[in-house]
């Protein structure tokens, strides 16, 4: 079996933008693409269907890179379709690899065998959580404490079928609000619905990232789920960009901010 799925004309696991980049920030945005590589022809599924939200979160990483810039911050961005393995689960998830994807089946994720998903992980998954674990590694060798920073989107419904979700933006946080606390309490002043872990939160299931370098690290975090309606149009993404680096940059300015703390 192949050591790795992605081919010479494929893009790379990730993408790494700012890397001397001068805040004490790393962005990270774990459903950047929805891209397949050439092997997998598409897990037997439209290019239109990888382009909806089951292929990524809409929005996420333009966000990203937007916040990546105007913050003077280095950010990661996975470079492969949360499809093929999703890197905000843990290894035991049951949808790390989903068989199927808001209902619809995902014909390449049938049937996999142990090495098969082994395969996906040392593909996708490893080397782009190597690079996040390196770049943690390159704070803490210059003495300095990042907040770490995830940058996600959800749909403005689950299905066509089920009641519109309410909040425009949520944030998710678990016993650390030292940076979500005050980014919470400023967008409601703003006037926006704001969901609290809604529509999702944090168990050992469902996510990876800010549990593994957030929590475990004492490391200041925050999750961002902006609903994608809400940054499709250039114009939209300048908005919420803008909004979250300016909460952002309150919270690199917070003495309380700037210190490893265990909750």
């Amino acid at each position: 079996m192949a050591a790795s799925l992605i081919g010479v004309s494929d893009p790379p696991p990730f993408e790494k933008l700012n890397e001397a980049g001068k805040a004490s920030l790393l962005l990270i945005c774990d459903h950047a693409s929805h891209v397949i590589p050439e092997a997998l022809d598409n897990l037997g599924i439209t290019e239109e269907t990888l382009r909806d939200h089951i292929g990524w979160d809409i929005g996420a990483a333009a966000v990203t890179r937007r916040l990546s810039q105007l913050l003077d911050a280095p950010a990661l961005l996975a470079g492969y379709s949360r499809l093929l393995i999703d890197c905000n689960r843990p290894s035991d998830a049951p949808d790390l690899v989903p068989p199927f994807a808001d209902g619809r089946p995902v014909p390449g994720n049938q049937g996999l065998s142990d090495g098969d998903i082994a395969v996906r992980r040392a593909s996708f998954f490893d080397p782009y959580h190597t690079e996040v674990r390196a770049a943690l590694q390159s704070f803490a060798d210059a003495g300095r404490v990042p907040i770490l920073a995830a940058i996600h989107s959800f749909t403005p419904a689950m299905t066509s079928d089920d009641e519109a979700r309410p909040w425009q933006v949520s944030i998710c946080w678990d016993r650390d609000g030292r940076v979500a606390l005050p980014m919470m309490a400023g967008l409601r002043a703003e006037g926006l619905c704001v969901g609290e872990n809604s529509p999702y939160g944090f168990d050992p299931y469902s996510d990876f990232a800010i549990p593994e370098y957030g929590l475990k690290r004492g490391l200041p975090h925050i999750l961002v789920e902006v609903r994608n309606d809400q940054i499709r149009s250039d114009g939209d993404i300048e908005a919420w960009s803008e909004r979250l680096a300016g909460y952002l940059t309150a919270a690199l300015n917070d003495p309380k901010v700037q210190q490893i703390e265990f909750f």
